[in-house]
């Protein structure tokens, strides 16, 4: 019953934010040896190629630790959900995480 009442950490982020989050949290680990010149840029020199390879970085990490990540948009007025991107990256979608609890 104690775990029950445990809290988990959850963040939602804009776009912008998320990409950021993606750019500190996963680039460094990207295979592009140019990786530290483009995070200084705009994202927008970044491929949605590359955005997605770190979403799908992000999403397994997460998930591994027994956390999620989904993403929202709002289309006439209803929020839909996605638990995936595929080939395009999505445009003003709302991001949300959340941590699973870490047990040592």
């Amino acid at each position: 019953m104690e775990g029950e009442n445990e809290k988990q950490a959850v963040i939602a982020l804009n776009d912008e934010s998320f990409k950021h989050y993606l750019i500190e949290r996963y680039g460094k680990q990207a295979e592009n040896s140019n990786w530290e010149r483009l995070k200084n840029a705009s994202q927008d020199l970044i491929s949605p190629e590359t955005w997605v390879k770190l979403y799908n970085q992000a999403k397994q990490d997460i998930s591994q630790k027994g956390g999620s990540l989904i993403g929202y948009e709002l289309i006439n007025n209803v929020l839909l959900s996605h638990d995936g991107v595929n080939s395009h990256w999505p445009m003003n979608w709302m991001w949300v995480m959340r941590f699973g609890r870490d047990r040592h």
